[in-house]
């Protein structure tokens, strides 16, 4: 008879009344029950200690993972609120910690190692450093200085254009989807324009999956597809079989959906050729606009000129950091509010080194996972809502002549004099309108309430009855 858990641990705690002894434990005389041993309560500590290291491991050396749902929706909501942080006053921008240089900074090794080779020189600038060492000019390093500045300008200047370029792609699929669901509501039945608008927001969904590993299918684009309603199962599953992950070929085969749909459409007569010709074009405009980032992934910024910017700086820093210690003084002469001075110098001239290559570097790639990168989640659902929003559009009621014309009587603001239409006063005392210009015209707008007689002065329209 095999015995409960519960039973059987209770059986082999309860001590023996024979043998007084029950494993490794021992009863007392009086009957007491034993005392357990103490455990060991050193593994906590060692577990906070390891969590702790992992932690700050994570913030030095970022590792690959899979982005989950909860962490991409964190990253989006964190862009957002930057961008309102732009327009704040300046006391209230140097207080932020995200999306600012200070939190690359805080990490940057080659910070604190040109600040620390400043500290080491002016310790040992009053016995150790002769002082000729502090007379001897720094023309060479105000000429290298100068060079790097150059080039590190150059370089933001280029990664800037490749971060607009690519901003303005990504709107610009968003206005290719707008035009085509504006068309469709206009002249496609619901069933074909849902559909068709549908395809396009999955391109455009799916064009970021193949484009950035932060965006992958598993967490990123299946959930997407579950709010948004983009895919049905037999379409997701043609998709699964390409491989999303894997390039920009499943947004391709979403297009070519798309061009299908309007072949379509064009065989049962829903559209003429030229229409069905404007309709090609924005689609074909989204798949190229689509696949301008992909362009730009296959050809980032030269690996030459990236290493040979950090190769400067890297050699650059310490260098100056020595130069300007001595610069502070050296043997009688060794002052402590110049050494001050000079190391603010040091930092600054090292956050403005350091911040421009961290700032290219940041900008070279707006589809990753930086705060400053662009909203790719955002874009993707403000699309889909306002492209949609568009297929449900109510129609206003069909044009009226009174309506349109008591609109123009009634509004304050006129175009001007010359464009008013003059109007000629009737006289009641004969009962008749006589008119007294042979070019003059009389229009008679007749309701349920009143006659209303307007004079149209034009010598090109003839009287009409």
């Amino acid at each position: 008879m095999r015995v409960p858990a519960e039973q059987a641990t209770s059986t082999a705690a309860a001590p023996s009344p024979t043998h007084g002894t029950t494993g490794s434990s021992t009863v007392s005389t009086n009957g007491s029950q034993p005392k357990p041993k103490p455990k060991h309560s050193s593994s906590k500590p060692l577990k906070s200690v390891k969590k702790s290291m992992k932690h700050a491991a994570s913030l030095l050396i970022p590792s690959d993972h899979d982005y989950r749902w909860e962490e991409l929706q964190e990253i989006e909501k964190r862009r957002r609120a930057i961008l309102q942080n732009v327009e704040e006053p300046t006391w209230k921008v140097l207080l932020h910690w995200d999306g600012t240089v200070l939190r690359i900074l805080a990490w940057n090794p080659l910070l604190w190692i040109t600040m620390a080779t400043y500290v080491c020189v002016r310790l040992f600038a009053r016995d150790l450093i002769p002082e000729y060492m502090g007379q001897m000019t720094s023309d060479s390093m105000t000429v290298l200085g100068g060079f790097l500045s150059f080039f590190l300008v150059f370089y933001v200047n280029q990664n800037h254009k490749r971060f607009f370029g690519l901003y303005s792609d990504s709107m610009a699929c968003k206005g290719r989807i707008f035009d085509v669901a504006t068309l469709a509501v206009n002249t496609l039945p619901f069933q074909q324009a849902h559909r068709l608008v549908r395809y396009m927001n999955a391109a455009h969904a799916a064009g970021y999956v193949g484009l950035s590993e932060i965006y992958p299918s598993k967490s990123y684009f299946k959930h997407i597809n579950q709010h948004l309603g983009l895919l049905t199962e037999e379409e997701q599953a043609r998709l699964n079989d390409i491989n999303l992950d894997m390039g920009g070929s499943c947004n391709r085969e979403i297009i070519v959906w798309c061009i299908r749909e309007i072949q379509t459409a064009r065989a049962k007569g829903l559209l003429d050729p030229e229409l069905a010709n404007q309709f090609r074009e924005q689609i074909l405009k989204l798949r190229a606009s689509l696949g301008k980032p992909y362009d730009a992934k296959d050809l980032p910024i030269p690996f030459f000129y990236v290493h040979f910017i950090c190769l400067l700086t890297t050699l650059y820093l310490p260098l100056f950091a020595v130069t300007s210690a001595m610069e502070a003084g050296t043997g009688e002469e060794t002052h402590w509010s110049a050494g001050i001075i000079k190391g603010l110098v040091v930092l600054l001239q090292a956050i403005f080194v350091i911040g421009l290559r961290v700032l290219g570097q940041k900008m070279s790639d707006p589809y990753g996972d930086d705060l400053i990168d662009l909203s790719v989640m955002y874009y993707v659902h403000f699309t889909w809502t306002h492209s949609n929003r568009i297929l449900k559009s109510h129609f206003p009621e069909e044009a009226s002549t009174l309506v349109e014309t008591d609109l123009v009587e009634q509004r304050p603001e006129s175009v001007g004099k010359a464009w008013e239409p003059q109007k000629e006063t009737q006289q009641s005392t004969t009962g008749t309108a006589t008119a007294t210009d042979h070019h003059s015209v009389f229009t008679t707008s007749t309701d349920s309430s009143n006659i209303c007689s307007r004079i149209i002065r034009n010598p090109q329209i003839k009287s009409f009855v």
